[in-house]
Parts: C-alpha cells; sequence; structure tokens
C-alpha cells in the first residue's frame, strides 16, 4: 500500500477544524480550490468521503468526524515536536549583523579559528551598517561603529579607534613632500566611515595646496584605492592594521585623531543571549577588543 498522503491529511485536518475550504486555505497560504483538489486525493486513497458539499458550507461525515478526532492530536503532536527542533536548531544558531568593511577584513580571517573551536556554533552573517538590524532582522549580535555607546542596547566597547593617513609606498616615493606633510599635487581619498580630512588639516596645520579628490563610500574601497597607489586615504588602527604589518601601506607623515566613532559590540536588553550567542560574544570580545 503507498504511503498515506501527508499534505492531504493536513489540508484536512484544517478544513475540518473550520469548517470552511476557505478558511484552511488561508490559515495555509493557498487558495480553497487548492485544499478542496488536497482533500479529494485523500479522500481517493482512503476510499471514503469526507465532507459534505453543501451550496455555501461544509460538513464533516460520520467517516470524517471519526477520522478527524483520531488525526487531529497527531497533527498537533506532529507541529509541535517540529516547532520543538525547530527552537532547538535556533539555539545553535547565531545571528550577526556586522559593517562590510569589518567583516571582509577583519572576522574574515579570524572564522577558521572560530570555526574549528566551535563547530556546532552555525553563525548567520549580515553585512550591513544599520544599528535596527537588531530589531527588524532579529539579529543576536550586532557590530557598530558608534560615537559612544547606545543606551537602548547593551554595548559594549570592542576598539577605540586613532585615524590616520594611509598611502602605498609607491605613492610615498612618487610624493616625497607627503613626508613633510605638505599635501600639494596629492589626491585625498575620502570614505564615509571616516569623513576627517577638515579636522586633520586643521589640527595640524597641513599645507594643502592644490589637491585632488575622490570619494568612495566604503571604508574597504578606500584601502583598496590607497593601496593601489591612487591617493592618500584615512584609515584607522584596526581596519588598517593588516596593510600596514604586511607593507601594503605606509604612514607616510605623523598625524593622528581619535575617531569620532568607535566600534562597539551591541545585543538587546529585552531577551537573554542564548547560550550559544554568549559564547560568540565573548570570542569576539577575546579576538578583537583592545
Amino acid at each position: 500500500m503507498s504511503q498515506p498522503p501527508l499534505k492531504a491529511i493536513q489540508c484536512f485536518c484544517l478544513a475540518a477544524q473550520h469548517l470552511s475550504f476557505k478558511k484552511a486555505a488561508d490559515e495555509a497560504s493557498v487558495t480553497a480550490g487548492a485544499i478542496s483538489q488536497q482533500i479529494k486525493i485523500l479522500e481517493n486513497w482512503l476510499g471514503l468521503t469526507l465532507f459534505e458539499r453543501r451550496a455555501r458550507s461544509i460538513a464533516l461525515t460520520e467517516a470524517g468526524n471519526a477520522y478527524y478526532r483520531r488525526m487531529a492530536p497527531l497533527m498537533d503532536e506532529l507541529v509541535g515536536v517540529s516547532q520543538s527542533m525547530q527552537q532547538v536548531d535556533r539555539l545553535r544558531t547565531v545571528r550577526l549583523a556586522l559593517p562590510p568593511a569589518f567583516a571582509l577584513m577583519r572576522l574574515g580571517p579570524a572564522l577558521p579559528g572560530f570555526c574549528t573551536q566551535h563547530p556546532d556554533i552555525e553563525l548567520r552573517l549580515s553585512a550591513s551598517p544599520l544599528l535596527y538590524s537588531l530589531q527588524e532582522a532579529a539579529n543576536d549580535l550586532a557590530i557598530r561603529y558608534l560615537p559612544q555607546a547606545d543606551e537602548r542596547y547593551d554595548t559594549t566597547l570592542l576598539s577605540r579607534l586613532t585615524v590616520l593617513p594611509l598611502c602605498s609606498p609607491a605613492y610615498l616615493a612618487e610624493h616625497p613632500a607627503l613626508a613633510e606633510g605638505k599635501l600639494h599635487g596629492v589626491t585625498l581619498i575620502h570614505d564615509i566611515l571616516h569623513q576627517d580630512w577638515h579636522r586633520l588639516v586643521r589640527r595640524y596645520d597641513l599645507a594643502l595646496g592644490v589637491t585632488r579628490h575622490l570619494h568612495v563610500d566604503q571604508a574597504l574601497l578606500t584601502h583598496q584605492a590607497a593601496e593601489s597607489g591612487l591617493g592618500v586615504a584615512l584609515g584607522d588602527t584596526l581596519l588598517s592594521r593588516d596593510a600596514l604589518e604586511h607593507g601594503r601601506l605606509v604612514i607616510p607623515f605623523e598625524a593622528r585623531l581619535p575617531a569620532r566613532r568607535h566600534l562597539f559590540l551591541a545585543h538587546s536588553r529585552k531577551r537573554p543571549l542564548s547560550p550559544a550567542a554568549g559564547t560568540v560574544k565573548r570570542w569576539l570580545l577575546a579576538t578583537f577588543q583592545g
């Protein structure tokens, strides 16, 4: 004998519960015709008529009523077990929202170590600069650039940033006056993260002269432009660390400013972190805090 049509049984239970194909269809997000078709499949499989179909209503037959009384608790149990297993899976899943540049330049290289240490935790990463995604996208944790701790959330400082000028070694060789802070004839690269050239120029009384400007909207593109020799960019002590350590970028002249925004780890105050999310938080603090 063939297996019972489980989808048809689910549709039957919904229709029997509501005594309406339309209401069953609304709950299942299908059409009333689809519900009717599934019930016909089940009736054919059982060899029984389950509903009396009237002009504007339906009613269970005696066989349909008996079948529903036996199937309803089984279907409830099936749904309950499935939902509980879904919850178990969610306890192992951690949703983390973070800025795109930080995701690619800092988190990405560290991920293999995390996965080796915690193979039972499933990370779901969302590259987004918006703090509200903690609520709207149901993220457990978010890494954000903020001027100060946001009191709406549980926030922990990950890194207090310092802004500094950066360029490729080749660009510095082509513009040796940069070593003295003279910007005449160079291209200043501006990005949305550290919009601080005006502060740096004013603080250190830098000689601008005739300068060109390149504007980009992503910190990653800023670093790529600087490494490609397109000009002088403003980076920070966290995102730029790897490029400086490996010599892809250099600091052409000594000028530093406290960043206007620093890196924070945030999560909701309204619900406790799951054990897995707590593990991810501790790992992020151990890996990036400082």
